[in-house]
């Protein structure tokens, strides 16, 4: 099979990484990918420079029509909300037998006039990282038959991944609990609410610490809200780390805030380090975490929810470490050999009703 992948993203983030992660699972197995997008990897992967200046670039939507019929692929997959607006018009013009959108984010859609047309254009298939995202495609009044359930993956890690000391690193004492977050300081990410949490979490233990890392056009608020809560020995912003993966290990304790988020791979990663998580109930995070079993669940935009429950998780290291052992189990699911076998049964089966489509036709 032949796959054409379209992203628009600039940036390095979580869908880019399902991307690679997908496009190596498909090799493996046989499959040829091409990447239609403004970057490219340093990777042996056919790649077309193409990039859509909002949803309305009809220059875009040629471009990458023609790319298209030169790669000839059996299915086009768009990966991001701009690829969708572009990339579906674009596969249908170019002729491709199969277009599939991963959807990643639960924000509400269809709820302006473009929006509302670009959810009916003729995608054969969604691909929902989560059951919450899956629901708000439903209220927008998707057809099921139109929704699949492919949760993101993730590489299982191995144990001995290198990281400098992340105390030492910021100066803290050998045993100093640290709180990490790894997230986008992006709108949704709500750090703001981690933020009022942590002033009271370091009222409460003098000795907890805020570790960060993430980069994102919320940064400079977040730093200005945290030097007038006099947080700044207290909550550590390390900005992007190649290495946050391996430094999630030295972690107490992960902590996400998100008043809205599809999946979060980041908590994937953590549960397979064994570090325990507290999240907020939304979008896909329920999928991950079930409240009391391998985690705590509270309720968004809640600082003093969210700050009793790190409070205490630091205060009972058996909670945490039952936690951590039940998160290494479950975490299996998620692996990224899954996702690909997931997204590639679902292209074949959008290429096999396209097919029979045809026949009857």
């Amino acid at each position: 099979m032949n796959v054409a992948h379209l992203d628009t993203g600039r940036t390095w983030r979580g869908g880019q990484a399902q991307v690679l992660l997908l496009m190596r699972g498909l090799r493996a197995r046989g499959h040829a990918s091409t990447l239609l997008a403004p970057r490219a990897r340093a990777e042996s992967f056919a790649h077309v420079r193409w990039e859509g200046r909002g949803d309305l670039d009809v220059a875009a939507v040629w471009s990458g029509a023609r790319a298209l019929k030169r790669v000839a692929p059996d299915v086009a997959h768009c990966h991001s909300a701009h690829a969708h607006a572009l990339g579906v018009p674009a596969a249908r013009l170019a002729g491709v037998p199969g277009v599939v959108v991963s959807r990643r984010v639960d924000f509400r859609v269809a709820t302006q006039p473009f929006s509302r047309i670009k959810y009916r254009f003729p995608v054969d298939r969604y691909l929902c990282i989560s059951r919450g995202v899956a629901d708000v495609l439903r209220a927008a009044g998707l057809p099921e038959r139109r929704l699949a359930l492919v949760p993101s993956g993730i590489e299982l890690p191995r144990d001995d991944e290198p990281a400098p000391d992340l105390r030492a690193t910021l100066g803290l004492a050998a045993g100093a609990p640290i709180v990490g977050t790894v997230a986008a300081l992006a709108p949704h990410k709500d750090h703001a609410t981690l933020l009022a949490a942590a002033a009271r979490v370091v009222r409460a233990r003098p000795d907890a610490h805020f570790a960060w890392i993430g980069e994102g056009e919320c940064r400079p608020a977040l730093e200005r809200e945290r030097a007038a809560l006099g947080l700044e020995a207290h909550v550590h912003v390390m900005g992007f780390r190649p290495d946050a993966r391996a430094l999630m290990r030295q972690f107490t304790l992960f902590a996400l805030s998100s008043h809205l988020e599809g999946l979060c791979t980041s908590l994937l990663d953590a549960e397979a380090r064994g570090v325990p998580i507290v999240a907020t109930r939304v979008g896909g995070i329920p999928d991950v975490i079930e409240d009391g079993a391998n985690g705590r669940l509270v309720a968004p935009r809640d600082p003093a929810a969210l700050a009793d429950a790190l409070l205490a998780a630091l205060a009972d290291a058996g909670t945490r470490a039952r936690w951590a052992a039940e998160g290494r189990r479950r975490v299996e699911a998620f692996s990224a050999d899954a996702m690909v076998a997931g997204t590639l049964a679902q292209y074949q089966a959008v290429l096999a009703e396209r097919a029979g489509s045809r026949a009857t036709a």
